[in-house]
């Protein structure tokens, strides 16, 4: 008879209840399993360091990086973990340079996911974020940057996958394709995103909020992009970037030059274009 590996048991146990939930914190962990919590914390040392799992900077709990057949109940996107990884030394650095919290944003499908925040460590204690929330990619900051490093036939393309969708499309904003790619050209030129002017988030907490992005992504590819946000009646982006943008694109190339680094880093993302 062959014998069985208990911490092998254990740790997929751990990637079962995690797969039946969004996120856990080990206390939710351990009612979820009845595991001890000092071997909860161990297993989920190595899922993490494995890259299975990983433990949000914004809220502390656990988050699977796999999908398990017919349990999760959502892929996640190629990368999210690795760029989370990556991206939160230099991001909550920002934070503490300049004290305005960041959002890490990646684009996943018709709408920008975010993966992760610096918000509960930002002096200024903007509203808590939702980690894996989905936000408009035409409306949002992070989205505009991302598309106007597209050209204009994958704008189309994505602009009609979401046509006279209200909530993901460019109908929410009562605006066609050909304004928008004018937008699109405005933020190239000036080389950073910004919310368009009646887009208030998908939570009525973020209304009050602004926000401008770069991209971020191996080799040049904007695949996501990191955010620097703060409240709409402090000060108009124009305003806020010619303080900020500089320390904002310097945080964004140090990830940037990190995720070229790491040749399996820059090879799943690569496969998501």
């Amino acid at each position: 008879m062959v014998k069985e590996s208990r911490s092998l048991d254990r740790g997929l146990t751990l990637m079962e209840a995690l797969a039946r939930e969004d996120s856990l914190s080990l206390a939710e962990l351990h009612r979820a399993t009845a595991l001890p919590k000092s071997t909860i914390r161990r297993l989920m040392a190595t899922l993490v360091r494995r890259g299975m799992a990983r433990r949000s900077l914004a809220d502390g709990r656990y988050r699977l990086n796999v999908t398990l057949p017919d349990i999760s109940s959502q892929p996640i996107p190629r990368g999210l973990s690795l760029i989370a990884d990556v991206a939160l030394p230099d991001t909550l650095a920002l934070t503490r340079e300049v004290g305005w919290p960041s959002d890490l944003h990646v684009l996943d499908g018709t709408a920008m996911q975010i993966i992760d925040s610096t918000r509960v460590f930002s002096p200024f204690q903007l509203n808590r974020e939702e980690i894996n929330r989905r936000v408009n990619v035409f409306g949002s900051a992070s989205g505009m940057t991302c598309l106007s490093l597209r050209d204009e036939a994958e704008v189309a393309a994505l602009h009609e996958a979401t046509r006279h969708d209200q909530t993901w499309g460019l109908a929410r904003f009562g605006l066609e394709l050909d304004a928008y790619l004018t937008i699109l050209e405005e933020a190239r030129r000036r080389g950073y995103g910004t919310r368009l002017t009646n887009y208030h988030g998908e939570r009525w907490l973020d209304g009050s909020l602004s926000a401008i992005a770069v991209p971020i992504g191996p080799r040049g590819f904007g695949l996501g992009a990191l955010t620097l946000l703060w409240p709409r009646a402090f000060t108009s982006a124009e305003t806020f970037a010619s303080q900020y943008l500089d320390a904002l694109r310097s945080t964004a190339e140090a990830i940037n030059r990190a995720l070229d680094a790491s040749p399996r880093i820059a090879g799943q993302w690569l496969e998501a274009l």
